[in-house]
Order: C-alpha cells, then sequence, then structure tokens
C-alpha cells in the first residue's frame, strides 16, 4: 500500500513537471515566433512616421504608398492577436494543471485532457509539435492529433486568423 502511495506520488510529481516545462515551452515559442512580426511592425511603422516627416508634410508623401505601408503595419499587428490567442491557450492549461495538481484525487487520465484540451486549442502544427516533446510516452508525440482543419470548427473561445 505504501509503495502505491509512492508511486502514484512519483506520477504525479511527473506529470505537474511535465505540464510545466510543456507551458514553458509554449510560453518560449509565443515570444520567438512574434519577434519576427515585431521587427516588421517597427520597419512599417517607421516608413510611416518618415514619410509623415517629411519636408512639406503629406504634401510632397506619394499617398498610394503611404496606404500600403499602413497595410502592412496593420497586417504587422495581427501577430498580437495570434500571440494573445496562444498565451490565452497556455494560461488556461496552467490553471488547469493547477487544478489537478491541487486536486484530492490526480489521476493519469484527468492528466490526459489536460493536455490532450491544449493540444486541440493550438493554432498551429508546430505548437503542438513543441507541445509533444514534453509528453515523449503519449499520443501527442506520436503524432496521432488531428491537425487544426480537420478538428472542426473551433469553439467560441478560438479564433484561427492565420
Amino acid at each position: 500500500m505504501a509503495n502505491q502511495a509512492a508511486s502514484e506520488a512519483a506520477t504525479a510529481r511527473k506529470e505537474a513537471a511535465r505540464a510545466l516545462a510543456a507551458a514553458s515551452e509554449q510560453i518560449m515559442l509565443a515570444l520567438r515566433e512574434s519577434q519576427p512580426q515585431v521587427e516588421a511592425l517597427g520597419e512599417a511603422l517607421g516608413q510611416l512616421a518618415a514619410a509623415l516627416t517629411q519636408p512639406g508634410g503629406l504634401a510632397n508623401t506619394d499617398v498610394t504608398e503611404l496606404r500600403a505601408d499602413l497595410r502592412r503595419a496593420v497586417t504587422r499587428l495581427q501577430f498580437y492577436d495570434r500571440m494573445t490567442q496562444h498565451l490565452g491557450h497556455v494560461q488556461d492549461y496552467l490553471s488547469r494543471s493547477a487544478q489537478q495538481i491541487g486536486s484530492p484525487e490526480p489521476s493519469a487520465a484527468n492528466w490526459d485532457k489536460v493536455h490532450q484540451q491544449l493540444a486541440d486549442r493550438l493554432l498551429s502544427d508546430t505548437q503542438r509539435f513543441h507541445l509533444g516533446k514534453n509528453f515523449f510516452e503519449g499520443k501527442l508525440a506520436s503524432g496521432d492529433t488531428q491537425e487544426r482543419k480537420s478538428r472542426g470548427p473551433a469553439v467560441p473561445s478560438d479564433t484561427d486568423l492565420f
């Protein structure tokens, strides 16, 4: 009986550690994926600022070029929506992990549900791949998760713009 309790406690600690590692990796990925978009946004805004501060103001500015610069800047802002969605899913995953850790009887089946729910909400195969790196034994690592398009409509809180 004591060996079984010790084994269950070790399994619970292992699952908690895997959940934290997975969440950490997802946060790192969200930040890494957003960096090129932030740089491109900065360049687009710099071009807009340069056009608006030319001697003579807007009178000497090509409006078509200004519109194109503005369109590029707005498009680059979409990274923020994607990053916010990704980090929102990770925050929800951390919250569900904390509930699982604090539950009186954490079970492997409940952990599987917590992990799978994040996998189902992630926005890209790259994000699911990084999640799967933390779950070598499970179906996440075996590629058994469905691609986003084949999983049907997203839940109301999910918005896939890309």
